[in-house]
């Protein structure tokens, strides 16, 4: 898209029926048509000085309204570049639009809901790696994904101001997502309190006086999560495969099983994080997603992965990774095709691997609740209460099919 020049200079306008009081006012120029935006500054029309476009040096405001003008100036060439990157051609009366909001309060420079995302985005990216993962930063990409397929489906328009948004709005924003966004129930409720973490920022700043969300329930349903059972483990520890990208994607699952380990920790995984005390070793990592610390003692089982694929982990750089992994996609593609070889009726996933860790190897064995929460790096308690849950409705199945077996004569 070829950028035209937006030309921006600053000019009074006298008021009417006064001969000397004058407006000051910001004039922009794209491609012959302009559009002009009130400063809201009143001054005597002789303190301004034409040929340098600013009031006068001596005029004891000069300074004030200086500032002013560069903050109309940078809004609107601001404004200009969000249009282009969002493939929008700019024009004088939609810059002008974004700059004045709503009329009808009085308020101005109102952003718009894209501004606030690209605002959050930005803020995001700065953040990565310190507070904030790359994971969060494509999480609000796809909530502003779909914010502007449903702006231009639903209401015709490339972009909203954030005052604009009412709880009919957001309604309308997750009917959308269910039906044509083709999202989950738990998806859309996921995607819709991403746009309100960002709305937040609007009331915070003052640029809108209401909460639309406030009358809005985000209404999670529990799921039920697939794990293995020891049957199934060992069914995959004793699959005699090739060494290839199969055998390869079901020692990493394994090595997760015993674990808890998510993907992109195992990806992550450096020679530092394996670590030996008295004898036994540990990983001693920090989850990505909540960076919160995981101290996990090695099993048998995986340590033996860790020797075929790092015969030497002792001696390597403390900052070379462990696993050449690949991508998450592909390793789900190997784990399904290994699924139907081996006639494990689940849908085998990598991260069902965590939840068997959770749930089989660990919670089934007895360990604390409370160490399972540790090891799986969970901020809360509660998160892990989910897999005790699963165990206890696993064996409210057990017991009802059993007593569907028993057959005891109970009559004297």
């Amino acid at each position: 898209m070829e950028l035209k020049p937006l030309k921006i200079r600053f000019c009074p306008k006298l008021k009417a029926n006064e001969r000397n009081q004058a407006v000051l006012y910001m004039r922009m120029t794209i491609d012959g048509k302009r559009a002009e935006i009130s400063l809201n500054y009143e001054f005597p029309r002789e303190a301004w000085d034409d040929k340098a476009q600013s009031l006068k040096q001596k005029h004891p405001e000069v300074s004030f309204v200086l500032n002013q003008m560069n903050q109309y100036r940078h809004r609107a060439l601001e404004i200009q570049q969000q249009l282009v990157q969002h493939g929008i051609q700019p024009d004088v009366f939609a810059i002008k639009q974004r700059i004045t909001g709503d009329p009808q309060t009085g308020k101005t420079m109102y952003p718009t809901l894209l501004e606030l995302i690209d605002k959050a985005i930005t803020r995001k990216i700065a953040l990565t790696g310190k507070d904030n993962s790359k994971a969060t930063v494509q999480k609000y990409r796809r909530c502003q994904s779909h914010l502007l397929v449903f702006l231009k489906l639903n209401y015709q328009k490339e972009d909203i101001a954030c005052n604009k948004i009412d709880l009919q709005f957001i309604e309308d924003f997750e009917l959308y997502l269910k039906t044509t966004g083709n999202c989950a129930n738990n998806t859309s409720m996921k995607h819709i309190q991403t746009f309100k973490t960002i709305y937040r920022t609007a009331t915070a700043h003052g640029w809108t006086d209401k909460d639309p969300f406030q009358k809005f329930k985000i209404k999670m349903q529990e799921v039920v999560r697939d794990y293995l059972s020891e049957k199934e483990i060992q069914c995959l520890l004793d699959a005699d495969l090739p060494p290839n990208k199969c055998s390869k994607a079901r020692d990493m699952f394994l090595f997760s099983c015993f674990t808890g380990l998510a993907y992109i920790d195992l990806r992550n995984l450096y020679a530092r994080n394996i670590q030996k005390e008295k004898g036994k070793y540990w990983i001693r990592t920090r989850r990505q997603k909540t960076d919160v610390k995981s101290n996990i003692p090695l099993l048998d089982i995986p340590l033996d992965i860790l020797k075929k694929y790092c015969p030497d982990f002792e001696e390597m750089d403390p900052m070379e990774r462990l696993f050449k992994v690949i991508s998450n996609q592909k390793m789900n593609a190997y784990l399904k095709e290994l699924g139907t070889l081996l006639r494990i009726k689940k849908k085998l996933t990598f991260h069902i691997a965590r939840h068997t860790f959770a749930t089989t190897v660990t919670l089934n064995n007895g360990v604390p609740i409370e160490s399972v929460s540790s090891m799986l790096g969970h901020k809360k308690i509660t998160t892990t209460q989910h897999y005790a849950k699963l165990l206890d409705k696993k064996l409210e199945e057990d017991m009802a099919a059993l007593g569907g077996k028993l057959r005891f004569n109970t009559t004297g």
